[in-house]
């Protein structure tokens, strides 16, 4: 079961539609687990439970509808994906895990690594140790 949480929170109010993009790894890029997966939001993100916005990352297809990969932060750290392609889907939600409309999608390269997943494992993204906020899917 995949999980995301982590990075450092900011301030704001819910429901600002704002941008999301995945600015780290490049799309296309090859990297060995773990990697971490830096967003930029254009809207104040946090602990949803305080009325901000935060996202949902769904690998390979997952759904980011479901409350499984939350992200309360600006990254979070990827382990748990096997040696291939894959696709990482981000998502801005509002504080009820409504849309917020704006998403991103990348594809990577996994090549190995200490955290590589076994074949058919799904994603997980956990709390960076620099991370001031953290959770995984208790909303």
């Amino acid at each position: 079961t995949a999980a995301c949480a982590g990075g450092a929170s900011t301030t704001g109010a819910s429901d600002s539609g704002g941008s999301l993009k995945i600015v780290s790894p490049a799309n296309g890029a090859q990297v060995t687990v773990p990697f971490t997966l830096q967003l930029e939001s254009g809207a104040p993100v946090g602990d949803p439970s305080t009325g901000k916005d935060h996202v949902h990352i769904g690998f390979d297809g997952q759904s980011v509808d479901v409350e499984r990969n939350l992200v309360f932060g600006n990254s979070c750290t990827v382990t748990n994906l096997a040696p291939g392609r894959h696709r990482i889907e981000a998502s801005l939600r509002n504080a009820d895990h409504s849309a917020a409309g704006a998403t991103d999608t990348i594809t990577v390269v996994v090549t190995g690594g200490a955290g590589a997943g076994s074949a058919g494992s799904s994603g997980t993204c956990g709390s960076n140790p620099s991370g001031s906020s953290g959770g995984s899917s208790g909303y």
